[in-house]
């Protein structure tokens, strides 16, 4: 046992226990900031996309004023996509919330949890989508006029 011991990993050109715990700990707190990062663009991106929701809102009410052919009610458009974008945030909101207290939360809870938070990754995906194809209508409704 004594040889195993004394055995030099760096005089062979491998690494000894130390340097790969250093190697595990940088790897672990890289996937930390990453986890925060995607928060942190998810944040961005809704941040920019009731920003343009908004714009489209006041371009739809503008439309229906400026041109008489265009239905005041074409602003349910945007303001559907807004709910809907409230909605995101409600459920992010939510997913921070459980995550504030996990451990306090059941076991069994984690694998539904999971799973919301990949829906609400696919909802924050479509709110792209339905954003842009809000915009696609106003672009319509604005050539058309």
């Amino acid at each position: 046992m004594q040889e195993k011991e004394d055995f030099d990993w760096k005089a062979h050109g491998l690494m000894d226990d130390e340097e790969l715990k250093q190697i595990d700990k940088n790897i672990k707190r890289t996937e930390e900031e990453g986890l925060k990062n995607i928060l942190k663009y998810f944040d961005r991106i809704h941040d920019k996309l009731f920003m343009v929701n908004n714009i489209l809102i006041a371009g739809f009410f503008a439309l229906s004023k400026i041109e008489s052919s265009t239905s005041v009610k074409t602003i349910l458009i945007p303001i559907t996509n807004m709910m809907f974008l409230i909605y995101i945030e409600y459920r992010m909101m939510e997913k921070s919330r459980y995550e504030s207290e996990i451990t306090k939360q059941p076991i069994e809870g984690f694998e539904e949890h999971g799973k919301s938070v990949t829906r609400t990754n696919l909802y924050s995906l479509l709110t792209i989508f339905t954003t842009l194809t809000v915009t696609s209508f106003f672009l319509y409704y604005l050539i058309s006029s």
